[in-house]
């Protein structure tokens, strides 16, 4: 095994990163992910390279950045990412770890890329959901909320939240409604 970098015998994509987003160091796996002819990710932006995002972390273009929070949190970060690839979803899971240094300093973040598709049940082709109420057919025809088909096959939990767009939308919704019960 003279010469076999370790990193490269993992199948999980992984990169390393620095705190300008660029990629330091690459496994075969991550070359290989979603362009074959393009082996030559080293120095170029992760959210370029992963994604092909003109625009990084911030962006609307990039939705959640875990790398950009393990900088910040100095703790391991996670988020659910979503692409196309030709006529199929792909859903990944992007895990960030930041590297810390003995003065406490964080310079690099490794980001771990799985590939939850099939974990998902996503490459089975088309995934009945109720237009009405998000429900989701499972294999046994039984109408399931979104949040237990995720947890059935992931074990992920979830906490609810309101985004920015939706709480806009509920603010004017419910002051309209305020107003009006005057």
């Amino acid at each position: 095994m003279k010469n076999v970098r370790i990193i490269d015998l993992m199948q999980t994509a992984i990169v390393v990163i620095d705190k300008n987003f660029n990629i330091i160091e690459a496994n075969n796996a991550f070359q290989q992910r979603l362009c074959p002819q393009n082996n030559n990710t080293v120095g170029q932006k992760c959210f370029n390279a992963a994604y092909n995002f003109a625009e990084g972390c911030g962006h609307k273009e990039a939705g959640s950045c875990p790398a950009r929070r393990s900088f910040l949190s100095r703790k391991t970060e996670s988020a659910i990412h979503h692409y196309w690839i030709e006529d199929h979803a792909v859903v990944e899971e992007l895990t960030t770890t930041p590297i810390v240094e003995k003065n406490g300093e964080i310079k690099y973040v490794i980001e771990e890329y799985r590939d939850i598709t099939k974990l998902l049940g996503l490459n089975k082709g088309i995934i009945g959901i109720c237009s009405y109420c998000r429900k989701i057919r499972d294999s046994d025809g039984e109408w399931i909320p979104f949040e237990s088909y995720l947890h059935k096959h992931t074990g992920a939990d979830f906490s609810h939240g309101i985004c920015e767009e939706c709480n806009e939308s509920v603010s004017t919704e419910l002051n309209i409604k305020n107003l009006c019960s005057h």
